[in-house]
């Protein structure tokens, strides 16, 4: 039971993040540093705690190692893409000066929606994990 309400509490952060955090601050036309400086922080402390969240579902799950592990696997990748934008997103400096059609700007901002990707589809695996574990994919 505590493995569902560990599981569910993940769901429910990514969705705020994919479906209300993300929308909000990466849609922004004016101050795209600060926006995204935020979100960045937002992010961070979201893998930290995730990763914590999928770490205590693994432990307490009795047959669902693969689910967990898949999950982080999601997550890690996430991570992954997310230190690359940080160096990338050091290399530009304040983006709001850097020309909308730069090459460097372009590929941070592809690398940007294809991070928000990943998270979204890491969203998708999560709900049909939660419904498999939770028994609603068995008529029950």
């Amino acid at each position: 039971m505590l493995d569902k309400l560990i599981l569910s509490i993940y769901l429910g952060t990514l969705f705020c993040i994919v479906f209300i955090v993300a929308p909000i601050l990466l849609r922004t036309d004016e101050n795209k540093n600060i926006a995204g400086r935020f979100y960045g922080r937002i992010l961070w402390r979201f893998y930290k705690l995730a990763f914590l969240m999928l770490l205590f579902y693994l432990l307490l799950s009795d047959d669902n190692k693969i689910y967990s592990i898949s999950l982080m696997v999601g997550l890690a990748l996430n991570t992954a893409l997310s230190l690359y934008l940080k160096k990338l997103k050091r290399s530009l400096g304040d983006i709001d000066k850097v020309p909308y059609y730069d090459e460097k700007r372009t590929k941070f901002r592809r690398l940007s929606m294809l991070s928000t990707l990943i998270l979204f589809l890491n969203l998708i695996a999560s709900i049909f994990i939660y419904i498999k574990v939770s028994g609603g994919g068995d008529g029950i």
